[in-house]
Parts: structure tokens; C-alpha cells; sequence
């Protein structure tokens, strides 16, 4: 920044503008030795960040007991997650996001005792809103929304709870306003964030469960790109047969509820199996782990085939254009090599989109013969 440039940035403007903690966080965010562009588009992601905690931390509270309800929270407060025996007995969401949580509090405090504060951001805030917010608190519904009751839902308060409160207490040095703030409306709380105790190092984590739990989110993900390449309306829940060796079925069965909510699936016509059903969407996901989607609950059947008719009529057309141009001697001679590769690869992207909408067309025709 140069007064001369007249580029200069006023701090109080900008907290007004985005708050004191979206900046703080941004200025640490840089790497040591470097120069920081401080851009709006990084202030405005981080002054979104902080709004995600917010929002994240009114999710916990709403969905922790009752402060009177002494029964609940002596339930939710008995859970402990410093020993290994503990961690191991946690169904699968909840010890792989504990596990991770572990993993971050030990590279955190190495990094704070190296003053390697830009690491600490990035990954604090990759954990939080990848693993945290985006995966960890859209699985915990299938617990606290359950219809077997308050014995179900213990275990993801305890966790929300908890791991919550160590995001906060590893935000605090970047953000100590929203943080506190976060803090003192948790209840149970007997001092202030500013002194509490910094998290313990050195805690349990099961490398097992976070493999699980990847190779889950894997399927999900499968799932769910799927239903965005079918344009399946988001509110339809699928049936689905999940196809994978004993040992992978005995952990995903288990999570059965978290896979239909996060996938939005039909958790009454969720199957597992050894055996592949005919006329479905095959989807692999990885280690083992298949999924096949009955294309009669994700689709119109003649109306796709009629659509993709067409839409192969076009690619064709295309690409027979393609294919006249590289035909040509005098374009291959005469055009320069980079327009040449450009055509070129085109028409490679135009088979290859050619080849796989001649397959699902092939595959959506076979449905509609065994149908009949």
C-alpha cells in the first residue's frame, strides 16, 4: 500500500464493512515472508466463513438438550473422547469427524509453536467447513431427527458439542470476537474462551474409521452425481442397491439412514447385496463399493430417449463437420499446428461424448424392450 498510490487500504472502513474477524483472518491467512493481496474477494469468502460459524454454532445450540433436562445432559456429558477404547465405540460419522479433529489439533499447535499461522487458517478452515459443516452436521440430522429418540441422538450432541468447542478454542487467536462470542452461548460454560484451556495434543484418533468413512462419502458422492447427470429433482427420494464385499457392507449398513439422508435415497428401498440388479445406473465408487440405481425412479424413460436422440443427432452432425475439416488437406496445411490440435481434440471430446450418449441410449432402449 503507497499514500502516493493512493491505494491505500483504511482498517476501519474495511471492519465496518466486512468486521474485525474476516480481517484478522485474512491478514493472517498469508504466508510468512510474502506479500498479501488483500483483495475484497478475500475479505468478502472470509467475512462469509465467519457467517458459516454463526450459522454453525446456531445449529449446535438448537439441537443440544434443554439446560434444565439434567438427565440429557448427563447422557450427552459422559461421552469422552480421550481414550481410544471410547473412540472406537462411536458409530462411524462420529469417530472419523472426532479422528480428524484429533489430526488438526496437533498440527495446529505445531504450527502455532512455529508461528506458521497461515497453515493453520487453511487447514482449520478446510476442516470446518469441508468436514465439519458440510459432512459431520448433515449426518448428525439422521441422528437427532430419528424417530428411535433421545438414546440415538446423545452421541451426535456430544460430538457436535465437543468438536464445536475446539474449532472455536483453534479460531480463537484469528477470530477472538465471533469465537467468544460462540463460546459463552454454549451452555456448561464455566470461563471465558480467552482462558480456557488449549485443546490436549497428542489424542486418540483410528485411521480405520476415517478410510470407512471416505469410502462412504465416495458412494454419496457417486449418488449424487448421478442424480445431477439424470436431473433427478432434488426432492425425490431413489431406491438403490449397494453391492460390495461382507466386510464393506457390514460398516455401510450400519450407516444406512446418514447415506439415504445425505444421498436422498429412499431408506426403506435401500438394499445391500452380493448380487447386481439389471437395468440400473451402475456407479463405482471405489474399494470395492458399487452402486446401481433403478433408472425407472430417476427418469422419464421415453422422453429421455427422445432427448438424447436428438442431442446425438447434434453431436454428430458436429462432428462429422470436425472430421470434414481435418479431412481437408488444404486446412491441415495451411491453418497454423495449434488451431490444427485444437480441431483435433475437439473431435476426440466429440467421439468420445458420441460413444457414451450411444451407450446410455442403448441402455435406456433395453429398459423400455424388458418393461414392455
Amino acid at each position: 500500500m503507497s499514500k502516493t498510490l493512493g491505494n491505500v487500504v483504511d482498517p476501519i472502513d474495511t471492519i465496518q464493512e466486512f468486521g474485525t474477524d474476516a480481517l484478522r483472518f485474512t491478514l493472517a491467512l498469508g504466508t510468512a515472508g510474502q506479500d498479501l493481496n488483500l483483495s475484497t474477494e478475500r475479505l468478502s469468502s472470509n467475512k462469509a466463513f465467519t457467517n458459516k460459524l454463526w450459522n454453525a454454532g446456531k445449529f449446535v445450540l438448537q439441537n443440544l438438550p434443554n439446560q434444565d433436562d439434567a438427565s440429557a445432559w448427563e447422557t450427552v456429558l459422559a461421552y469422552k473422547f480421550d481414550r481410544e477404547e471410547s473412540l472406537v465405540q462411536l458409530p462411524l460419522p462420529e469417530c472419523w469427524v472426532v479422528s480428524k479433529l484429533h489430526l488438526l489439533i496437533d498440527m495446529a499447535t505445531a504450527s502455532y509453536d512455529k508461528f506458521f499461522f497461515g497453515d493453520i487458517g487453511r487447514e482449520t478452515y478446510d476442516f470446518f467447513w469441508g468436514d465439519f459443516a458440510d459432512w459431520y452436521i448433515e449426518a448428525s440430522k439422521a441422528r437427532l431427527y430419528s424417530s428411535k429418540g433421545d438414546s440415538v441422538a446423545s452421541v451426535a450432541q456430544a460430538v457436535l458439542l465437543y468438536v464445536f468447542e475446539n474449532i472455536l478454542k483453534l479460531l480463537h487467536p484469528f477470530m477472538p470476537f465471533v469465537t467468544e462470542e460462540l463460546w459463552q452461548a454454549l451452555p456448561q460454560r464455566k470461563e471465558a474462551l480467552m482462558v480456557s484451556p488449549w485443546p490436549q495434543t497428542s489424542l486418540p484418533r483410528h485411521a480405520n474409521s476415517i478410510k470407512k468413512f471416505e469410502n462412504l462419502q465416495a458412494l454419496i458422492r457417486a449418488v449424487r452425481n448421478a442424480r445431477a447427470e439424470y436431473s433427478v429433482d432434488p426432492g425425490k427420494r431413489i431406491s438403490a442397491s449397494i453391492v460390495a464385499s461382507e466386510e464393506v457392507i457390514q460398516y455401510v449398513s450400519k450407516e444406512k439412514e446418514v447415506l439415504a439422508l445425505l444421498s436422498r435415497l429412499d431408506v426403506h428401498n435401500v438394499r445391500f447385496t452380493n448380487i447386481p440388479p439389471e437395468q440400473s445406473v451402475h456407479l463405482v465408487s471405489g474399494e470395492g463399493l458399487e452402486a446401481y440405481l433403478p433408472l425407472t425412479d430417476m427418469i422419464d424413460i421415453s422422453a429421455e430417449v427422445e432427448r438424447l436422440s436428438k442431442r446425438l443427432s447434434k453431436m454428430q452432425t458436429e462432428y462429422d463437420g470436425l472430421r470434414a475439416r481435418l479431412s481437408s488437406p488444404k486446412f491441415v496445411e495451411k491453418a497454423p499446428d495449434d488451431v490444427v490440435r485444437g480441431v483435433q481434440e475437439k473431435a476426440a471430446e466429440a467421439e468420445e461424448k458420441i460413444i457414451l450418449t450411444k451407450n446410455r441410449l442403448a441402455l435406456l432402449r433395453s429398459t423400455i424392450l424388458v418393461t414392455e
